[in-house]
């Protein structure tokens, strides 16, 4: 069974994300977040970073998984987005932006069901990375509200010329339960 993880020190950050009912631990008894579960936390924090070209180095990982708090492969993959987000991750995980044959062919070989682990590995080095993204930026925003409004703001997803007003689908938005805006 694979899981995705929230690690001990991003534990503060996901408590202010996620609701009042699903916080896990005393302190976030009077904060409620944007989302309703941990695992739409995670797919954000995820995103962002994916989003951003920012995946934690695989040895910066800790290798402990004492205290973290798991997410069952099932559970997960479940939430809105999440298999897109797995299989986003593996694709863009060429090295230094390698698309030979062979780099293809390994990367289409994770996205197999038998690579689900190595996968959600993947995965979690973004999400580490988006979570430690979140709790730095947290000292500079006044509530959680205009972190996620931050987060949402650092990722210049589209680039569009003087005049373009069309639709911006940004696949963050979605998540916040947004549907398109006109920039």
């Amino acid at each position: 069974m694979a899981n995705v993880n929230i690690y001990p020190a991003h534990r503060a950050i996901l408590d202010s994300l996620i609701t009042t009912g699903k916080a896990k631990s005393v302190a976030a008894g009077t904060k409620t977040g944007p989302f309703r579960e941990m695992r739409e936390a995670y797919v954000f924090a995820a995103s962002l970073a994916l989003a951003l070209n920012q995946p934690t180095p695989a040895d910066q990982i800790p290798a402990s998984k004492k205290d973290v708090l798991p997410i069952q492969d099932r559970v997960f993959l479940g939430a809105e987005g999440a298999v897109e987000l797995a299989a986003a991750a593996v694709l863009t995980s060429a090295d230094d932006g390698d698309v030979a044959r062979e780099s293809l062919r390994s990367q289409l070989d994770l996205l197999s069901e038998q690579k689900l682990i190595e996968r959600l590995a993947l995965l979690d080095r973004y999400a580490y990375a988006g979570f430690e993204w979140l709790r730095e930026q947290q000292k500079d925003e006044s509530g959680v509200r205009d972190l996620v409004l931050s987060a949402i703001d650092s990722v210049d997803c589209v680039l569009r010329e003087v005049g373009d007003d069309s639709a911006v689908q940004d696949p963050l938005w979605s998540l916040l339960g947004l549907k398109s805006v006109v920039i």
